[in-house]
C-alpha cells in the first residue's frame, strides 16, 4: 500500500491546527452517489480520505473503488468531492450511513522516554524529529557495559526490541542533518565532517569509545554501527558488505561506508515517532432503490431477460451468449429487440459517466457499466475464446448498413480491460452484442399500462398482473400443478419454467389462485378489441401490457424447421362450463375456437373475479 505523503515540517506546530471534517452532503444521481465535504488542517500536509458505510452505525464497511478526492495526499480544502457506485455497496438499504475518516500524521509531543526488552534490559530514548532512537547500544545480555553487545548483519537485523527496527541509512542521514550536516553532504560516501559530536551527547543521544574484534583506523576512538540499508553498490563488487556509520569521536567526523557482514558491530534502535490520528464525520442518506428494470421472456423461446431503460432506450441487461461476425447477428436479439445505433451507445456512455471531472473516466466508466446490481450494465470486459487470451471480444457490434462484406476500419464500443470507450477494428471481425428493444415508442405509453403483482398462496409463486379495460389480468401464463390435467410441452420442466403449465379441458375455476378465475370468451374479445386484433400489441413491450408468449405447437415442416417461423399459442377460456380456447399465431392470425376437444392442451391467463 502506498504510504501517503507527510511533509517535512515542524509536527510540533500541529497543534495550533484544527482538524475537522464539515458541511457533508450526499447526493444521489441513479446509480451514482456524490459525496461533498469540507476538510480543515495544516494547509500543506495531506491526509489519507477514506469512506465507509453501514445501515445501522454499528457494522462499518469500506466503500471500494470511489472516485475523486479520497486515497492518499488529500490536503484541505473545501468542496471536496467524491463518487461513490451504489450497486458495489453490499446490503443496500433505504436508509444509509457514511463515515468520512481523515488520517492525518501526528508526532508523539514526548522527546525522552524509557523501555525495557525481553531480557530486561532498561534503556533511555531520545526524539529527534520524527523518530525515536534508543540513546545507548543494544545488549544481548545482562552486561551493565556502556557499550553494549556487538552483532554481525545478520544478528543485527533482528536482534532490536518489539516495535523497534535497526535504522535505515536514511535514518541516520536525517540524524546527521538534524546535527549540523548538510543534506548533499549527508547523501556522500566516506568521510564527512560534523559540526560537534558533543551536541550527540548533550542531546542525550550517548556516544562512548567501544573496542571492536576488527580494525578500522590508526589510533582508533570509534563507535561503529550498522544501518539496515541493503547494499546499494551491487555493480562494484560490495556483495558481501553494507552500509554502516563509524563515527570518529576524537575528530568530529562520521563515516558512512561498506563494511562486511561478517565484521562485529554495535547496533542503535529505532521507532518512528509518527503515528496516525483521525477525525471523521458521520451523515446519513436517504436512497431511493428502484430503477426503472424489469424482466421479460422472448416470444418464441420464453427464455428470461432483464432490461433496464437508460437515456429513452430500454437495453437487455446482459450480452447475448457468443461472439458473432456481422453477418452472424441476424436474429440473435430476442423477438423485437435490434443491434443499438452508434447514438444510443453514445448516450448509454453519457449516463453513465461520472457527474465530476475524473482524469481516468474511462476506467470509472468501465467500472459503473460493467457492475451488476439496481443500475449497473454488466457489459463484459473480457471474453477469452478456447482459453486463449489473444482472442479477446470486449467490442460490441452497432447496427449499421455498411459493413456486412466490408473490411474498412470502424470505431465501436468497448469495456476492454475495464475501460469503457471507443475501440477500432475491421467490420469483418468478430464482436459481441447487445440489444435494444425496437419499439421505439414503448416510453411514450408505458406510464398509461397499470401493473401489478400477486402471489399465490399456495406455492408462493409471483405473476405480474395487468389492467386491461377495468379487468385484472395475470401477465403470464399459470405455473400451477394440476394433477393429470396439466403438464409441461414435450414434457420438459424446462418448457413449464418459460411458458407455464399446459391444461386440458377438465380443469376447472379452481385452478386458479383464490380470487381469480378463468376467464370467457367474452373476457378475451375485450382483450382483443383493446388491441385492435393487432397481435403484436399483446406482445411483451406492447401498448397493452399482457405479455402474450407463443408456447405452443411450432409448425415444422418435415426437417423439423418452423414453417416459416410461425410460432402459436393456445389460450383456454370458459363459457357456463365450457371449454374453448382463443389461438394466436406468430403472423397475426387469431381464432376463437368455441369448442376445445379433450386432446387440446392450452395456456391459461386468469382474471381477477
Amino acid at each position: 500500500m502506498r504510504y501517503f505523503i507527510i511533509i517535512l515540517i515542524v509536527f510540533l506546530g500541529l497543534s495550533g491546527y484544527t482538524q475537522k471534517i464539515e458541511n457533508v452532503k450526499i447526493q444521489q444521481n441513479n446509480g451514482e452517489l456524490l459525496l461533498q465535504y469540507d476538510l480543515y488542517g495544516q494547509t500543506d500536509m495531506a491526509y489519507q480520505i477514506n469512506v465507509l458505510y453501514s445501515v445501522d452505525k454499528q457494522n462499518w464497511k469500506k466503500a471500494e473503488k470511489l472516485h475523486g478526492e479520497h486515497g492518499d495526499s488529500i490536503f484541505p480544502g473545501r468542496n471536496k468531492q467524491i463518487v461513490i457506485w451504489l450497486d458495489l455497496l453490499e446490503g443496500l438499504n433505504t436508509k444509509m450511513y457514511f463515515k468520512l475518516i481523515a488520517v492525518y500524521p501526528k508526532v508523539i509531543p514526548q522527546k525522552k522516554g524509557t523501555l525495557t526488552d525481553v531480557i530486561g534490559n532498561n534503556y533511555n530514548w531520545v526524539r529527534f524529529g520524527q523518530t525515536q532512537w534508543m540513546s545507548e547500544n543494544l545488549k544481548s545480555t545482562n552486561d551493565p557495559s556502556v557499550c553494549g553487545s556487538v552483532y554481525n548483519y545478520t544478528a543485527a537485523s533482528n536482534a532490536c526490541p518489539d516495535n523497534w527496527r535497526l535504522p535505515t541509512d536514511d535514518d541516520w542521514m536525517n540524524l546527521e542533518t538534524h546535527f549540523g550536516m548538510s543534506t548533499a553532504k549527508a547523501n556522500e560516501f566516506g568521510l564527512r565532517e560534523v559540526k560537534n559530536l558533543k551536541l550527540f551527547n548533550d542531546s542525550g543521544f550517548v556516544l562512548t569509545e567501544c573496542k571492536y574484534p576488527q580494525t578500522f583506523y590508526q589510533n582508533q576512538v570509534v563507535a561503529a554501527f550498522w544501518t539496515a540499508s541493503v547494499n546499494k553498490l551491487l555493480y562494484m563488487g560490495y556483495s558481501d558488505k553494507y552500509i554502516t556509520r563509524i563515527i570518529r569521536l576524537n575528530e568530529n567526523k562520521i563515516s558512512k561506508e561498506m563494511r562486511p557482514k561478517t565484521e562485529q558491530l554495535s547496533v542503535r534502535c529505532v521507532k518512528s515517532a509518527v503515528y496516525n490520528d483521525t477525525v471523521s464525520s458521520v451523515s446519513e442518506a436517504n436512497l431511493n432503490l428502484t430503477n426503472k428494470n424489469s424482466t421479460f421472456k422472448d416470444i418464441y423461446t420464453g427464455e428470461k431477460f432483464e432490461s433496464v431503460n437508460i437515456a429513452n432506450t430500454i437495453w437487455i441487461k446482459k450480452d447475448i451468449v457468443g461472439t458473432f461476425g456481422y453477418n452472424e447477428t441476424n436474429d440473435k436479439c430476442p423477438a423485437g429487440w435490434r443491434l443499438p445505433v452508434e447514438q444510443e451507445w453514445k448516450d448509454l456512455f453519457d449516463y453513465y459517466k461520472p457527474s465530476i471531472k475524473l482524469e481516468n473516466e474511462s476506467q470509472a466508466l468501465g467500472e459503473r457499466v460493467g457492475s451488476g446490481g439496481i443500475w449497473g450494465f454488466n457489459m463484459s470486459a473480457s471474453d477469452y475464446w478456447m482459453g486463449s487470451r489473444y482472442y479477446i471480444y470486449q467490442t460490441f457490434w452497432i447496427n449499421r448498413d455498411n459493413k456486412e462484406d466490408s473490411k474498412k476500419l470502424m470505431s465501436y464500443p468497448t469495456n476492454k480491460s475495464n475501460l469503457a470507450g471507443w475501440v477500432t477494428k475491421q467490420t469483418n471481425e468478430k464482436a459481441k452484442m447487445r440489444c435494444v428493444l425496437d419499439n421505439k415508442e414503448y416510453n411514450e405509453y408505458a406510464g398509461t399500462i397499470k401493473t401489478g403483482n400477486i402471489i399465490d398462496n399456495r406455492d408462493k409463486k409471483e405473476y405480474k398482473t395487468v389492467l386491461i379495460d377495468n379487468q385484472v389480468w395475470m401477465a403470464e401464463n399459470l405455473y400451477f400443478v394440476s394433477g393429470e390435467n396439466s403438464k409441461c410441452r414435450d414434457d420438459l420442466k424446462v418448457n413449464c419454467e418459460a411458458f407455464g403449465y399446459l391444461y386440458n379441458t377438465q380443469v376447472t375455476d379452481n385452478v386458479c389462485p383464490d380470487g381469480w378465475k378463468i376467464p370467457t370468451s367474452a373476457d378475451w374479445k375485450a382483450v382483443l378489441a383493446k388491441s385492435a386484433n393487432n397481435v403484436p400489441l399483446l406482445y411483451p413491450f406492447g401498448k397493452i401490457g399482457f405479455d402474450l408468449l407463443f408456447g405452443n405447437e411450432i409448425i415444422k415442416d418435415d426437417s423439423g424447421k418452423a414453417v416459416n417461423n410461425i410460432y402459436t399459442t393456445k389460450l383456454l377460456f370458459i363459457d357456463n362450463g365450457a371449454a374453448g380456447y382463443i389461438f394466436f399465431d406468430s403472423k397475426g392470425k387469431v381464432e376463437i375456437e368455441e369448442k376445445a376437444k379433450k386432446k387440446d392442451m392450452m395456456y391459461i391467463r386468469c382474471i381477477k373475479k
